[in-house]
């Protein structure tokens, strides 16, 4: 009997993926938050969750708009905190400062958070190709990007300056996707250059220890998120040439489709501080615009552990 109903389970779990997969679905309510015809995207939250921040692109921009831009979660107060190409902004848990790719991704930059002239904290030793995608520890003191010459995932001390490269692999790109809710580690996508298939890593701060996080999606991209509470893990998943995001614990196991829409992209998560909520990117409006999706984290926690008992 118990081997019958975990069939089923499974059977049931297959068939539910499978659907969405095919017409596409939102696990909560969505809605749209930008509305511009320019490129919207890579969204990061205040620390008090009352603001976010975007990146703004139009390659004809001829009115000064590109650069950094800063909304409130309702839609009003929009406001422009950066003139010129930037990517990949991420606000510092502290709420001071803003870094972020800067000059088409060969540097990386921070401002204040209300806007200022740009900080160059890097040394010209360090190389930053394509973009650095830095990323904030949680008590705001260290940055975490990736080095552009050697391909590596390196560590930028606030107070030192000092910057540690602790991790590479031959042939391979750590991208760093965020830290662990402790600050001991850094989750990285780490790609195959050759075939682009990516795995999930957990490296410690100081690079002596290695963990890979099993059991995600096989097509498994990028774009990592973790909770506010370190529990769950949302990261982006190749649909054919698509984009969709799916969810799961953080230590590993069966994911669920958070939102996966057809012949859309659904990507660069972004959780709120009290984890009700994830900004993300998607271009289901025919446009790359951010969307704000409610999250309730206990039914998601109850599904998995479902799952994962079945399995």
């Amino acid at each position: 009997m118990k081997t019958t109903i975990k069939s089923i389970t499974l059977l049931f779990t297959a068939m539910f993926v499978c659907a969405i997969n095919l017409y596409g679905q939102d696990m909560f309510n969505a809605r749209r938050l930008t509305f511009d015809s320019a490129q919207e995207g890579f969204p990061t939250w205040s620390p008090d969750g009352k603001s976010i921040i975007y990146q703004y692109t139009d390659l004809n921009d001829t009115s000064g708009n590109n650069g950094l831009w800063k909304i409130s979660q309702d839609g009003t107060r929009k406001k422009q905190v950066f003139k010129g190409l930037a990517e990949h902004p991420k606000w510092s848990p502290d709420g001071r400062y803003i870094v972020f790719d800067a000059d088409t991704g060969k540097t990386i930059n921070m401002i204040p958070a209300d806007g200022g002239t740009p900080i160059i904290f890097l040394p010209d030793t360090i190389h930053i190709k394509h973009g650095g995608l830095p990323c904030w520890s949680p008590d705001a003191s260290q940055i975490a990007f990736l080095e552009g010459s050697e391909l590596s995932l390196c560590i930028y001390n606030i107070k030192t300056g000092n910057i540690d490269c602790i991790f590479s692999k031959e042939g391979m790109l750590p991208f760093p996707g965020c830290w662990s809710d402790d600050g001991k580690s850094v989750l990285i996508a780490l790609m195959d250059r050759q075939t682009k298939k990516s795995t999930i890593w957990k490296i410690s701060s100081d690079g002596k220890e290695r963990k890979q996080i099993i059991g995600h999606h096989e097509r498994f991209y990028r774009h990592l998120a973790l909770s506010p509470d370190g529990s769950l893990l949302v990261y982006a998943v190749a649909e054919g040439r698509y984009l969709g995001l799916y969810i799961m614990s953080s230590e590993g196991g069966i994911s669920l489709p958070l939102t996966v829409t057809p012949w859309n992209h659904n990507e660069s998560p972004s959780w709120s501080p009290d984890g009700k909520k994830v900004a993300f990117t998607s271009t289901r409006s025919d446009n790359h615009d951010i969307w704000i999706m409610d999250i309730n984290t206990q039914e998601i926690k109850k599904k998995l552990l479902m799952l994962n008992k079945a399995r």
